[in-house]
């Protein structure tokens, strides 16, 4: 009897002993690697995700979104998708992200990171990974992926400027309340400066506005239309968000001598490019790529369970900015409708055959083509 009830314990024990290995090989702690504890590493690949934007209806989100939706389908994950609608209430749904202890919280262009740092804190102190994508990065952000916003502006006001030999008077829309936002603008105005035949005649400020931005992108076009006339030749935006209302505002204004330009690029500002609208230029944002290299470091930091700097992690340090490039495009090059968005960026390289690849990965609804665009 005692030797069976020996063998009992000694089975109950092994049985324990398995089931603790099986929970500390799917959940691992790892040392920190930064002022934060490191987070939680899932070597089973089961993690939760949170993403946290605003403006649904803004097409850069919506493509944001289906690539989020394709790699998290086919990693396995789970993605728990929040739209905030103030500053206020982007707070509230960040610590009720917290408190469902998702694995790790993705951002896309949101505003004013320095009063947010404190929400970054607290997510990395309960063992969740914070990544940006195309937002400023503060400390406890483990990496942001995103344009270099600078060179993309100068690359597109080097194309206006040697379609129209500079001879130009350019008014402004930006929004500083979002650094990409000033640094496409700020630097397009300073390479137009150069040019003694080029002229910045007025620059408005949309984070300044109390109302609707689109009614203000609209109404800062047709009081710059009346009061420069002939002198305004282009209307650089700081997005094609605000691009759109301003070609709005030129076409009701009966103006067809004046080229708006703008950032992100999509069905509705390919659609306005390729109609001879006046949205003329835009510089084409590799928003799926954004969303590819973020989710490539939670792998590698949550699944991988590397750190930063270590052999094979996507990243070299905390904090990385992994660049993206996009590309300018006008009516010479507009994409046609039914395009594969990877396509348009030639992701494809040498191998576009390549099944494994993660341009080819079709989970979910698949990759964003590109539609005629219709408004609704």
């Amino acid at each position: 009897m005692k030797t069976t009830k020996r063998i009992v314990a000694l089975l109950l024990s092994l049985v324990m002993l398995f089931s603790l290995t099986c929970v500390a090989s799917a959940t691992e702690e790892k040392a920190a690697f930064d002022d934060y504890p490191h987070p939680v590493v899932k070597s089973d690949g089961a993690l939760t995700i949170g993403f946290i934007s605003d403006k649904p209806e803004f097409e850069s989100i919506q493509r944001i979104l289906q690539q989020l939706r394709l790699e998290c389908t086919h990693r396995g994950w789970e993605l728990v998708e929040v739209v905030y609608e103030s500053e206020q209430d982007l707070r509230d749904k960040v610590l009720n992200l917290i408190n469902q202890n998702v694995d790790a919280i993705l951002t896309f262009s949101l505003t004013n990171m320095d009063s947010k740092q404190d929400l970054v804190a607290q997510a990395r102190a309960a063992g969740i990974g914070w990544y940006n994508m195309d937002t400023q990065i503060v400390d406890g952000v483990i990496s942001n992926s995103a344009m270099p916003d600078g060179l993309a502006g100068a690359t597109l006001m080097y194309a206006i400027g040697e379609k129209s030999k500079w001879n130009e008077g350019i008014a402004v829309i930006t929004k500083k309340s979002i650094q990409v936002h000033y640094e496409r603008t700020d630097v397009m105005s300073a390479i137009a400066s150069c040019y003694s035949t080029a002229n910045i005649l007025s620059e408005q400020d949309i984070a300044a506005v109390t109302y609707d931005e689109l009614q203000a992108a609209n109404d800062f076009t047709k009081t710059w239309v009346t009061q420069y006339g002939d002198q305004l030749t282009g209307i650089i935006t700081s997005t094609d968000y605000f691009g759109v209302p301003v070609a709005e505002a030129l076409t009701q204004a009966g103006v067809d001598n004046v080229w708006v330009s703008g950032f992100d690029g999509g069905s509705e500002t390919w659609s306005y490019i390729r109609n001879n609208t006046p949205l003329q230029y835009s510089y084409a944002v590799p928003d799926e790529l954004f969303v590819h290299k973020a989710l490539e470091v939670v792998d590698d930091i949550q699944v991988e369970g590397l750190n930063p700097g270590d052999e094979g992690c996507a990243i070299s340090h905390v904090g990385e900015i992994m660049y993206c490039e996009g590309i300018v495009i006008d009516r010479d090059n507009c994409p046609a409708v039914g395009t594969n968005i990877h396509a348009v960026f030639d992701y494809y390289g040498g191998d576009p055959d390549d099944a494994d690849a993660w341009y080819n990965w079709n989970d979910g609804d698949g990759a964003y083509v590109v539609t005629d665009y219709v408004e609704e």
